[in-house]
């Protein structure tokens, strides 16, 4: 008899979940992650280059960024004048295509600013507003832009 009364006990146990369990179950409030609000894109808007990477733009050298109303990009690198067709994709990301990019030559310095320019603004990146600034970040760098030129 004994051992019918601890077996009934042992199954009801196994039947009843834990708290531990139940509390695994459960949606935790704190946990929920809020969609990320998504902002509007910046088109039909100019911009200058503030910093690259984190460092100001060196004197003597700037980079510029317009985005017209039929999602045309265009602007100068540093030495070079740019164009690319750069619309709104869903999570705040950008999508670039059709690059052209004039093929001036200059010093080394300026070269390669240039080239670390158009890295990030081309490899698939992600834009922000923050406090009035265009905030560009992509694996290739990042690009904060203030707006005119």
């Amino acid at each position: 008899m004994k051992s019918l009364r601890l077996f009934a006990c042992l199954a009801a146990l196994a039947i009843v979940p834990s708290t531990n369990a139940l509390a695994q179950q459960q949606p935790n409030p704190q946990q929920k992650q809020q969609p990320k609000e998504e902002k509007t894109f910046p088109k039909d808007s100019n911009w200058t280059l503030r910093s690259l990477n984190g460092k100001p733009v060196p004197a003597g050298l700037e980079g510029t960024l317009r985005i017209d109303n039929q999602f045309r990009g265009a602007g100068f690198a540093g030495c070079n004048t740019f164009s690319a067709t750069m619309w709104p994709v869903r999570g705040q990301r950008f999508a670039v295509g059709g690059i052209a990019v004039t093929k001036k030559a200059c010093p080394p310095a300026v070269m390669q600013f240039e080239q670390a320019y158009l890295r990030a603004l081309f490899a698939g990146p992600t834009w922000d507003m923050v406090n009035g600034l265009l905030e560009i970040k992509s694996q290739a760098g990042s690009l904060s832009f203030a707006r005119g030129f």
